[in-house]
Order: structure tokens, then C-alpha cells, then sequence
């Protein structure tokens, strides 16, 4: 190999060459993303069965709209109280075992749904599985800072959150053909459901300790060279942050942490107002249950796109605050199209133009928020998930609440938009460099 000295240390060939690194960084992703992007389409299945089945499961379980946003809450309340301590404990033991452990679980207490009987005991389950999938995003956002820096993260990561639009664009569709299973074997299609969507989890959960590659330093697939190239851009970037003392932050550190934490919250409203009622804001636009499954993905497939195109654009400009805000205002205006049109042609619409900002904003602020992040990063990135993920309990609750008293989807969808108006505004005046907050 040879090298060059620069004070004493030897200079990576690798490192001056940016169309090296560029490619470097494409073959990192092709072999890092895809079997990410299956595992968490797998789990986020969880929340387009629990919008599909409640069509009917409401009705044969006794299930009031209030009681149904306050489970979909719940669910965030497990994945709060147990995001942190899950993601320590991925970084102790590693992706493989651990990932494995949570895929497995989400496929068993999802099937355990198919054999609820009671409101109170979907409210219980729902807590289960968030406690269950607390660990999983944080702990990929972690796995990622170990493979690429944040200046290409957000390309990376929009590859990843990908599987959100995909388990919507593949999954409603196969959801709605699932329910028509209705009656077969003397399950109720909503119990099909849970059980056909629950066990490719148990099975990938079973697969990923032999398949999730642990970091470049351990894959055969990467040259000495290679690997030490990524570590070095890597910590190039992490030099910029002030050394930390284990979690033991400033005021001024604790205060960013939580306004980063308040802007993923707003973040989340959105995304989940989209997850949990889609399928039953064009339900009650007219759209049969025949049409549901297409109607409902069209959103989806949009979003998809525009959030991979926008992603690469702002990792080009460099301006990941400017698009983040921006963002945040594409998906309110959207939902104020859906909410004063009539029929389901500008619900569609405006949904979809929706799904572009909120779907888009995710690797946008996870790139912008984790640049120049440290030592402390599972803590930093644990911390700001679950407070953000406060606003999938809320978000889902307040709707179904309001849905339950004025028995119309507007009010909702009013409440969330002023919610992303607020991350837009919190966005625009904060610091640019929010990696900064912790580590």
C-alpha cells in the first residue's frame, strides 16, 4: 500500500478522491439499506393493518373512536418509556441480536392481536408492541452514523424511511384483499389480517443475526483501506462537536436536545395522522371498501418519491434547516387542501402533497440533526426519538377525540397542520447546527 505522511499519521489514498468516496458511498448503501428497508416495511405494517382493521374490528369489538385514537396513542407511550433503555441496550449487544430480538417480538404480539376480544385488551397490546418497536428506527438512525457521515446521510436515510410509503403503497392494497378473507377458517378478516402480516416478522427476526452486517471494520466486502476512508470522513465530522462527559450535559445541551425533540414531535403529528386515518378519511369521503386499498396508496407512492427527490437535493445544497422548515409548510398546506375540499378526489390530493413534506422532512432532520453528533449519540438520538414520538400518542388521540364529538375528519386535520406550521417555525429558529446539542 502506499502512503503518504502528513504530520506523522498516514493519508488514506481514498481520501482525496471524491469520486472514490462517491462510490464507495454507493456501494455502502446497496449493501446496507436494502435488507433495512424489509425489515422496517415489515414492522411498519403493524400501523396500516391497525388502520384497515379498524373498518371492522371497531364494530365487532365495541370499539369507540376515542378508545381506538387512545390505542393507537398508547402504542407511542410503550415506545417512549422504553425507546431509550432499548436503544442502550442495541448498542451493548449490537444490531444483529438485538434487531433480531424486536422484529421477532413485534411478529408475536402482532398475531396476539388476531385473538383480542376486548377494548381493553387491544389497549394493552398496542402498549406492548410500542414497547416492542421502541428500539428499532433509533437504533438504525445509530446504526447509519457508523457506515456514512451526515454530509450523504439524508439520501441514505430517505433510501430507509422508504419502507414507511412502500408498507403503505404494497401493504394497503394487500390489507384490503386480506379483509375480504372474511368468515374463512371462522376467523373474522381482521384477524386474518394481523396473523398473514405478522409472521414475515417472526421469520426476518429469525434471519437478521445472519445477515445484518455489525460496521465496516467487520464485513469482507470492504478493503483495510475502505473501511478506515469511512471511519475517517466520519470522524472528521465529529470533531466539530464539543467532547461531552457521559450524559452529564449542560443546561444549554439539555435545552437543544428538547427543542430537537419538539420539531421531531411536530414531525410526527403529521406522519401519523397519515398512518392511523387515511383509510378512513376517504372512507367517510365515499370511497368503497372495494377501492380503498389503491385509493389509499396513492398518497403513499407520491410521498414516496418526492421524499427520495428532496432528500437528494438537500444533501446537495447543504441547507437542511431552509428544507426542513420548508417541509413542514408543504405538509400543512396540504392538509388544509384535503380538509376544505368535498369528495375524495381532493382529500387524495392533498394528502398526497402532504405525504411529500412529512415523508421528506424525516432523513431531513435526522441528517441535519445527528451532524456532528459524538460518543453520546444513543443517547442524544434515544432522547430526541422519544420525545418527538409523544406527538404519535397525541396526534391519533386528539383526532379520535375530536372525530367522537363533531363526527367530521376537518377539525383533525386542522389541529395537525397548525402542528407542522409550528415545527416550521421552531425549525426556522434554531441554531444550524442542532448535532451540537449533546455530544
Amino acid at each position: 500500500m502506499v502512503v503518504s505522511r502528513v504530520c506523522g499519521t498516514e493519508q488514506n489514498p481514498l481520501a482525496g478522491s471524491e469520486a472514490g468516496m462517491k462510490a464507495l458511498y454507493r456501494r455502502v448503501t446497496l449493501r446496507v439499506i436494502p435488507l433495512l428497508i424489509v425489515l422496517y416495511f415489515t414492522a411498519f405494517l403493524d400501523r396500516v393493518n391497525v388502520s384497515f382493521a379498524s373498518i371492522t374490528m371497531n364494530r365487532d369489538l365495541g370499539i369507540g373512536e376515542s378508545a381506538f385514537g387512545l390505542a393507537a396513542g398508547v402504542f407511542f407511550i410503550g415506545y417512549l418509556v422504553f425507546s431509550l433503555p432499548s436503544n442502550l441496550m442495541l448498542e451493548r449487544f449490537g444490531a444483529r441480536r438485538w434487531i433480531g430480538i424486536i422484529m421477532v417480538a413485534l411478529g408475536l404480539l402482532s398475531c396476539a392481536t388476531a385473538f383480542i376480544h376486548t377494548a381493553s385488551t387491544y389497549i394493552v397490546l398496542r402498549f406492548m408492541i410500542g414497547a416492542a418497536e421502541a428500539g428499532f428506527f433509533p437504533g438504525v438512525i445509530l446504526y447509519l452514523t457508523l457506515w456514512l457521515p451526515a454530509s450523504v446521510r439524508a439520501s441514505l436515510m430517505a433510501l430507509f424511511t422508504l419502507s414507511i410509503p412502500l408498507s403503505n403503497v404494497i401493504g394497503a392494497p394487500l390489507s384490503a384483499a386480506i379483509l375480504s378473507l372474511n368468515g374463512r377458517g371462522g376467523l373474522q378478516g381482521w384477524q386474518w389480517l394481523f396473523l398473514m402480516e405478522g409472521c414475515p416478522a417472526i421469520v426476518l427476526g429469525c434471519a437478521v443475526p445472519f445477515l445484518l452486517a455489525a460496521r465496516p471494520q467487520e464485513v469482507s466486502w470492504l478493503t483495510t483501506d475502505e473501511s478506515r476512508a469511512l471511519g475517517d470522513a466520519i470522524a472528521r465530522e465529529e470533531t466539530l462537536a464539543p467532547s461531552g462527559d457521559g450524559v452529564t450535559f449542560s443546561f444549554g445541551q439539555w435545552f437543544a436536545l428538547f427543542r430537537s425533540g419538539l420539531i421531531y414531535f411536530f414531525l410526527m403529528v403529521g406522519l401519523y395522522e397519515l398512518s392511523f386515518w387515511i383509510p378512513r378519511i376517504l372512507h367517510d369521503r365515499g370511497v368503497p371498501a372495494a377501492e380503498l386499498g389503491w385509493k389509499t396508496a396513492i398518497p403513499f407512492a407520491v410521498g414516496g418519491l418526492g421524499m427520495v427527490l428532496w432528500s437528494r437535493f438537500s444533501d446537495r445544497s447543504g441547507r437542511g434547516q431552509m428544507q426542513l422548515a420548508f417541509a413542514f409548510i408543504v405538509g400543512a398546506s396540504g392538509l388544509v387542501l384535503a380538509g376544505v375540499g368535498t369528495g375524495w378526489l381532493p382529500a387524495v390530493a392533498g394528502l398526497s402533497i402532504t405525504s411529500i413534506g412529512v415523508l421528506a422532512g424525516m432523513p431531513i432532520f435526522w441528517a441535519w440533526v445527528t451532524a456532528g453528533m459524538g460518543a453520546e449519540r444513543a443517547f442524544a438520538i434515544a432522547g430526541i426519538n422519544s420525545i418527538g414520538n409523544i406527538g404519535g400518542f397525541l396526534g391519533p388521540y386528539l383526532t379520535g377525540m375530536i372525530l367522537e364529538h363533531t363526527h367530521s375528519f376537518r377539525p383533525g386535520m386542522w389541529l395537525t397542520a397548525a402542528c407542522l406550521l409550528c415545527g416550521a417555525g421552531l425549525t426556522s429558529v434554531t441554531s444550524k447546527r442542532p448535532g451540537h446539542l449533546a455530544v
